[in-house]
């Protein structure tokens, strides 16, 4: 992750949820519910803005103060990671592969920022 500020774990967490869900049931989610600053650390420091639009596309990203990163679909499907953790089996296909190549602000930029 091109940033040394501690955002990243945003990223990991999302992820981790999104391949927690995609191994216990093998289908994605739509939706992860997640703190707002985890939204804004995602938005702001860890993507550009084409990078969120492509994650947006395929996922939608829910402010909810009192959910620790809980990737979900309307079947019922549900994958905490704050109860959870990570995935104790690797899904068949990452959240990062299923995303496709993103863009990621580079270090330089975040240090700009603060």
């Amino acid at each position: 992750m091109p940033n040394g500020h501690g955002y990243e774990r945003a990223w990991v967490r999302f992820c981790a949820a999104i391949d927690g869900f995609r191994s216990r049931y093998a289908r994605w989610p739509t939706r992860v519910r997640l703190w707002p600053g985890a939204i804004e650390d995602i938005r702001n420091h860890i993507l550009t803005a084409e990078g969120f639009t492509q994650v947006t596309a395929r996922i939608e990203l829910v402010p909810d103060e009192d959910a620790p990163f809980i990737a979900e679909d309307e079947a019922g499907g549900q994958y905490n990671y704050g109860s959870d953790g990570f995935p104790q089996r690797n899904p068949d296909i990452s959240a990062g592969e299923w995303f496709g190549q993103l863009s990621y602000r580079d270090e330089d930029a975040n240090d700009n920022r603060d």
